[in-house]
């Protein structure tokens, strides 16, 4: 998955003031919003023609402490990430409902009940990773 980082006045302008305030923002610069807000998210970036890449969970222990590896009530620590690959020959517009409805099933599926511990510190948190159709076509070079 190639990272497209959001920036906040981007995603100011490109979200509802009050998505853009109730959001977790790491020192990268990138996203994480809780699992009631991800319907608005996905519904904002398909409305302006954004496709959804995939994501993944976060578990932000506090406001400074972000981990992709999140511990399990039974068994190793576990990673929760999904991605959504553009088809050949797909049209932008069927990728970006595609990725919508991915990215949905995901917020559904994960954590599963049970998985993480009852005593885990910190709250769970998704992390998307999106894309316009130029940005698709023409990704940015990392100098």
């Amino acid at each position: 998955m190639t990272p497209h980082v959001r920036w906040y006045g981007e995603v100011k302008s490109c979200f509802h003031l009050n998505l853009s305030t109730m959001r977790f923002r790491a020192d990268n610069g990138e996203f994480g919003w809780t699992r009631a807000q991800i319907p608005i998210v996905v519904d904002v970036l398909r409305s302006r023609g954004m496709g959804i890449l995939g994501g993944e969970l976060w578990w932000v222990q506090d406001e400074a402490t972000i981990r992709s590896v999140i511990p399990q009530r039974h068994g190793p620590p576990a990673v929760y990430p999904w991605v959504t690959n553009r088809r050949p020959g797909e049209p932008w517009s069927d990728f970006v409902e595609r990725g919508a409805s991915d990215t949905l099933a995901a917020v559904e599926r994960f954590p599963e009940p049970g998985d993480l511990p009852p005593d885990l510190g910190g709250r769970i948190l998704y992390n998307l990773t999106w894309v316009s159709d130029v940005e698709f076509r023409e990704p940015c070079q990392e100098d």
